[in-house]
């Protein structure tokens, strides 16, 4: 019974924490979008580009922990 409760417990736990990381990777997603432009044609401009390719691999990232959130 013990076991039963303490899996309970986690998998509400769980189910939390896939919000939080699916709602703060949003918002590192909005604080590098905001640096890539900053950077975008200036000197730095092969930053930004990075910094863009990054913001895509985040939001792909951000597409499977939503998933999985689904799924749990």
């Amino acid at each position: 019974m013990d076991t039963q409760l303490n899996m309970e417990k986690e998998a509400d736990i769980f189910k939390v924490l896939l919000a939080h990381w699916i709602n703060h990777t949003g918002d590192h997603i909005d604080g590098y979008q905001e640096w890539a432009e900053k950077l975008k044609e200036t000197s730095l401009d092969s930053v930004s580009q990075e910094i863009y390719l990054a913001i895509d691999l985040m939001r792909e990232a951000q597409t499977k922990i939503k998933e999985a959130k689904l799924r749990f």
